[in-house]
C-alpha cells in the first residue's frame, strides 16, 4: 500500500507542473498522447504566429497546442520553450521530447524553431514551405541546425 501511495504522489507531483486539469497518468501515456496528437495536425499550413489549426500554425504554436491537448501548459514561443526545458544528450531522446533549431543563422545557436520527436529518428514540426509535416532528424539540413534536444521537467 505504501508503494502505491508513493507512486501516486510521484506521478501527481510530476504532472502538477504546467498541467491543465488532466487525470493522473504515467509519463509514458503522456508521451504517447503527445505523439498521437502530432499526427492530427499533419498538412495544416504554416502561419507565422499561428496558434489555430483552422487558420495555420507556426512551430511553437504547434508545440503549444499539442502539449496543451495532452494537459500541459507550455510557453508560446520557441525561445521560452527552450528555456523551460532540460538538456538531454543525443542518446537520451525519447518520444515527445523537443528538438530545438537555429534555422535563420545556424552559427548563432539562437533558437528560432522547434519540433516534437516522434521516434525512430523522425520529428514533426511546422515548416514555412510544407506546413505541419514529418522530417528525419538526420536530414543534413536539420541536423546541422540542431541547438539542443530537451524535455519538460517531469518527463
Amino acid at each position: 500500500m505504501l508503494k502505491w501511495k508513493v507512486h501516486t504522489i510521484l506521478v501527481l507531483t510530476i504532472f502538477s507542473f504546467g498541467i491543465d486539469s488532466v487525470p493522473a497518468r504515467t509519463i509514458q501515456e503522456a508521451r504517447q498522447a503527445i505523439v498521437r496528437s502530432t499526427m492530427d495536425y499533419l498538412s495544416i499550413p504554416y502561419l507565422w504566429g499561428g496558434t489555430n489549426p483552422q487558420t495555420g500554425l507556426d512551430c511553437s504554436g504547434f508545440v503549444q497546442l499539442v502539449y496543451h491537448r495532452a494537459g500541459f501548459g507550455v510557453p508560446r514561443v520557441s525561445g521560452d520553450q527552450f528555456r523551460l526545458t532540460a538538456y538531454l544528450g543525443p542518446t537520451s531522446v525519447r518520444e515527445a521530447d523537443l528538438i530545438f533549431f537555429s534555422m535563420k543563422n545556424p552559427s548563432s545557436r539562437r533558437v528560432d524553431h522547434v519540433g516534437i520527436y516522434v521516434g525512430k529518428g523522425y520529428f514533426v514540426h511546422a515548416s514555412f514551405s510544407n506546413g505541419i509535416h514529418i522530417d528525419n532528424v538526420n536530414n543534413r539540413y536539420y541536423y546541422e541546425r540542431i541547438v539542443g534536444i530537451r524535455k519538460f521537467p517531469g518527463f
